[in-house]
């Protein structure tokens, strides 16, 4: 599947997109088996359910990951 990745880092957070198709933002990744882009889901979001985000980005083609910045306040 090839894919594209756009990705935005904040303080408070850092949002990653991943499409199917070219949207006019982000950096082409190629042609990659689906095994790798599992792992590379994993990678950004470890706590992610792996198929059901992987099944939603083969459906609409668009699969955003919001990481939250934990915070070290007491």
């Amino acid at each position: 599947m090839t894919i594209w990745k756009h990705e935005e880092n904040k303080p408070t957070h850092r949002l990653v997109k991943l499409y199917k198709e070219d949207h006019g933002e982000g950096e082409y990744l190629g042609d990659l088996s689906d095994e790798v882009i599992k792992a590379m889901i994993v990678e950004i979001k470890p706590d992610v359910k792996i198929d059901q985000a992987f099944g939603t980005l083969s459906y609409f083609g668009m699969l955003p990951l919001l990481v939250t910045q934990k915070s070290t306040l007491k």
